[in-house]
């Protein structure tokens, strides 16, 4: 493992930022179709404003890559953390291999083959970038029938790996649970947990606002060490490695802190830590295209500056979050923390999943369907298709409730029904 700090910094710090955009129906009738949002953006009305947010957001989704790319050819050492939902990837293999990005121009470079330059990085500087596993449709997991959150982790990992070989599946050790959203049952915790580490996971990132700790722990404390996080149910107990994103940061990341006041917060949490056996760990994360900071600002303007004078904070380290568990972790965290009886999300509770007539009548038409599928699996005489498996999924992307409106549920019911049509059966009320 390299870095480009001292063997025993103040700090650690990598930034990470999430990425997603949900599958969206365009056209009426017999001519609808389903298609990614980021395309439905790109063929809107030329000039419109959904047109040239288009281009930003498409850069967006280019730009750790590529800004990783450029600082290695300078001779630095980057590292970031990212996540992609599997229909982006999805989506953006589609644009890269039907021509979209060859005749895409933003900023005066042409978008060419996002996905080519993703397995250029990948291959060729796979230690400064980390993808982690996440859900193929952003399904919200304490809102997505339990059942489904197998297919939901394994397709994401068929996606990765079609895109970008099993080598570069079989580095992915953290895994992202959208919106950062982990229940508070006990019972289905421990699944969850299990779920995840059968399917090869070491890690994960949750919140500060899900997890219990003693009372006397400092901020710091919480979000900057990795601990054990311990479930127990029934007689029963899991426990997975737990990172803790750092709330602060993570909002002055997407609202476009400058890189002496990110090394002036980094070098706080250090000295608050320093008696620690072990630097702190400090994980902003962010989406990574929402709003004007992230998609004109924050490479240029924050991250770029980490690397280019980095001789001006040789005490704080880059590494990425697993890099950090190999060099000073392992399998032994000191601490350990357990789930609030609530569990949380990155925005506090789970009332934008779940709460509203809108958001329950998507819910309960996902859940018929879920168990429709199942009953079809568990017949001997019928399976569930490839499609079909894929329409269950999409059906649970977290953007049909999260919004809470009559668009998004529209939309949701749109592929409930296409889903219905696929299956030869009834699901909605």
């Amino acid at each position: 493992m390299s870095s480009n700090t001292t063997a025993n910094p103040l700090a650690v710090f990598v930034p990470w930022l999430h990425m997603h955009q949900p599958p969206i129906w365009v056209g009426q009738g017999s001519d609808a179709k389903l298609i990614g949002n980021l395309e439905k953006m790109l063929n809107s009305e030329p000039n419109s404003e959904e047109s040239w947010n288009s281009r930003w957001f498409a850069q967006a989704y280019k730009n750790p890559a590529r800004y990783v790319k450029n600082l290695k050819s300078e001779g630095l050492n980057p590292r970031i953390m990212v996540d992609y939902s599997g229909v982006l990837l999805e989506e953006l293999a589609k644009l890269s291999s039907n021509s979209h990005f060859d005749h895409l121009e933003v900023d005066g470079e042409m978008m060419g083959d996002v996905i080519g330059l993703w397995r250029e990085v990948l291959s060729e500087h796979s230690e400064a970038v980390e993808f982690t596993g996440t859900a193929y449709s952003h399904c919200y997991f304490p809102a997505t029938p339990e059942r489904d959150h197998e297919a939901q982790i394994m397709e994401w990992r068929r996606v990765f790996a079609d895109l970008f070989g099993t080598d570069a599946l079989a580095k992915i050790r953290g895994f992202w649970l959208p919106e950062m959203g982990m229940t508070g049952d006990p019972a289905e915790a421990l699944r969850l947990i299990r779920l995840l580490k059968k399917c090869g996971y070491e890690w994960i990132i949750l919140p500060h606002s899900a997890l219990e700790y003693p009372s006397d722990w400092s901020t710091p404390e919480v979000e900057n060490r990795v601990h054990w996080l311990v479930v127990e149910s029934g007689g029963e107990s899991e426990r997975i490695l737990c990172v803790v994103r750092d709330t602060d940061m993570g909002i002055r990341q997407q609202s476009g802190q400058n890189t002496d006041g990110c090394i002036q917060d980094i070098r706080y949490r250090g000295n608050t830590l320093k008696e620690s056996k072990v630097p702190p760990l400090v994980v902003p994360t962010s989406d990574g295209e929402n709003g004007n900071v992230m998609m004109f600002e924050y490479f240029r303007n924050s991250f770029v500056p980490l690397f280019r004078e980095s001789q001006n904070w040789s005490d704080i380290a880059f590494m990425t979050v697993s890099q950090y568990i190999d060099s000073y972790i392992g399998n032994n965290p000191s601490t350990e923390v357990r789930l609030k009886a609530t569990g949380g999300s990155w925005i506090g509770g789970h009332q934008s999943w779940n709460e509203g007539d809108l958001r329950q009548g998507v819910l309960k038409a996902v859940e018929r369907l879920s168990q429709a599928c199942a009953s079809r699996r568990e017949s001997t005489h019928s399976s569930l298709s490839d499609e079909q498996e894929r329409a269950l999924l999409l059906c649970e992307t977290s953007c049909f409730v999260y919004w809470g409106s009559e668009f998004w549920a529209q939309q949701a019911n749109q592929c409930l029904a296409w889903a219905e049509d696929l299956m030869g059966e009834t699901v909605r009320q």
